[in-house]
Order: structure tokens, then C-alpha cells, then sequence
């Protein structure tokens, strides 16, 4: 891990980067009309954000898995209907912890910063993102950026969901056509936060 850029990094493959587009396809099909709910008209641009989710979670999954040695499930790319999809956490381990993974492409962090926006509700625009639900002391955020030309996934740590509302880093995005259904977590909010708060709990957690 870098300790100047505050970072891990994974490599993905091709198989993996096809096995993120072909859900993405799958998942956009049938969750297509949730998608217009939300004002997400731009079907390349969703489906191309799945994509992206996806391979976060999968970097996501091999830091805890092989950095740390920690008994986490893999990601799920079932597709489910829209009734039968659960919005639990992406990753769960052996202990009962979640981990909610957020991701963002190099082209969105380039235009609009490291940022991660949830889905907030209002207006009947689409369900409310996973982390205002039910949010205990085992819930965890990892915020992550994928190069997909680089083959990579940074990892930027790995956060208690609790402690970042309490600290008051979860705000209304700042494209402002998004306050009434998006709030936005930003990594410069967080990434200053200390060195156990970002990463000591995974060295606690872990079993290596």
C-alpha cells in the first residue's frame, strides 16, 4: 500500500471485464424502467456505470480476500428481478460484517473529483441506497476507482459507515439538478481521517 497516496491496488483481467460488461447488459434490461425513474436516460452511460460497480467490487473483494486474508463472500452478478433484488451490502465476510463498495470511473473522478453518489429517494424516484438503511456498527464503506484501460482498481480504505455520517461526510452532491434524489460522499472528506478510521480495522480483521 502507498502511504503518500493512501491507496491499494489491484489488478483485474479481461475475463473479469467481460464478466462486468455482460452483467451490465443484463442488469440494464431488466431494470431498465428504475433507470428512466431516476432521469438515467443515457443507456450507454448506465450500462457502462454497472460496469464500473462491478469491477469495484471485484477489486474490492480481492483486497480483503488476498491482502488480508478475510473469509468474504464473492460478488454477486445474478440478475434478479426488480421485486427479488435485495439491496443488502455488495460484500458480506464470516463475521457478519458488509461492506458497501462504491466506485467511480477515471472519467468521472477526472471531471467531477473523487465522489460517490447514492441514491437518496425523494420523489418517488427509485429506492434509497442501502447505506441510509438499517446501518449498524458492522456496516463498512470502500471507496474504489477503476481504470479499465489500466486494468486496475485503487482501493482508498476501508470505513465505518457509522463514523462517516456522524462526522457529517455524507452531503448533497454538488451538481445541483441531483439534491433531491442523490447525497455524495467526497474522498477528500475522508481520506484525511486517521490511519485507523481508513485502514487499522482491516489489519484487525485480518486473518493473514
Amino acid at each position: 500500500m502507498s502511504e503518500e497516496k493512501k491507496f491499494i491496488t489491484k489488478k483485474i483481467t479481461d475475463r473479469e471485464i467481460a464478466i462486468a460488461t455482460k452483467f451490465a447488459e443484463e442488469r440494464y434490461e431488466k431494470s431498465k424502467v428504475q433507470y428512466m425513474r431516476r432521469r438515467q436516460f443515457n443507456e450507454t452511460k448506465v450500462k457502462y456505470d454497472i460496469m464500473i460497480g462491478a469491477l469495484g467490487e471485484i477489486g474490492a473483494y480481492k483486497m480483503l480476500k488476498k491482502d488480508y486474508g478475510i473469509g468474504v463472500c464473492k460478488p454477486d452478478f445474478e440478475i434478479y428481478e426488480v421485486r427479488n433484488k435485495s439491496f443488502d451490502a455488495d460484500l458480506t465476510d464470516d463475521k457478519g460484517r458488509k461492506y458497501h463498495c462504491k466506485s467511480q470511473s477515471m472519467e468521472s473522478s477526472s471531471k467531477y473529483g473523487r465522489s460517490y453518489i447514492l441514491q437518496w429517494g425523494g420523489q418517488g424516484r427509485g429506492h434509497t441506497d442501502k447505506l441510509f438503511k438499517n446501518t449498524d456498527n458492522n456496516d463498512y464503506l470502500i471507496p474504489t476507482e477503476v481504470d479499465v484501460e489500466k486494468k486496475e482498481v485503487r482501493i482508498f480504505g476501508c470505513y465505518k459507515v457509522k463514523t462517516i455520517m456522524d462526522e457529517g461526510f455524507v452531503k448533497p452532491p454538488k451538481v445541483k439538478w441531483l439534491e433531491d434524489t442523490k447525497r455524495a460522499i467526497y474522498l477528500k472528506d475522508i481520506e484525511n481521517m486517521p490511519y485507523y478510521e481508513r485502514w487499522g480495522r482491516l489489519n484487525k480483521f485480518s486473518m493473514i
